[in-house]
């Protein structure tokens, strides 16, 4: 359980990283500086990282882990969406755009984690087997 909270964790910090680096190259948060403002930049990596960590240490019981993954991203990635209403360019479309990337960056770090390195949650996999799904 310590190495999946630690994997999702940096998954999470990775995901920020490319996350600001996406904004900056599209331009979607131009301001007067044309620039991306540093309390913008932590806020985002902030947010990405606690999506990887809250995928780490979650133990919802459900369906799939994909599903676990998209779920997750979209509940922790609310907080940054609704931040984003109050830029003055594009309030709705950061809105949603913000919601959807959570969700695509909460399924690659439960991927990453559950499929690719196998540190599924033991927790959601033994309550399966039970059930036979």
């Amino acid at each position: 359980m310590k190495k999946r909270i630690i994997i999702t964790t940096i998954c999470g910090f990775l995901t920020g990283v490319f996350c600001i680096t996406a904004d900056i190259e599209a331009g979607l948060a131009k301001n007067v500086a044309e620039q991306l403002p540093y309390p913008a930049i932590g806020e985002i990596l902030c947010n990405r990282t606690l999506i990887g960590f809250a995928i780490g240490i979650s133990c919802l019981g459900l369906y799939h882990w994909s599903i676990h993954g998209i779920v997750l991203g979209f509940i922790f990635s609310l907080p940054l969406a609704f931040s984003c209403l109050l830029t003055p360019q594009y309030p709705v479309k950061l809105f949603v755009l913000t919601l959807v990337f959570g969700m695509i960056y909460g399924l690659f770090i439960e991927l990453v984690a559950s499929v690719f390195l196998k540190h599924a949650d033991t927790r959601f996999l033994k309550k399966h087997e039970k059930s036979g799904v």
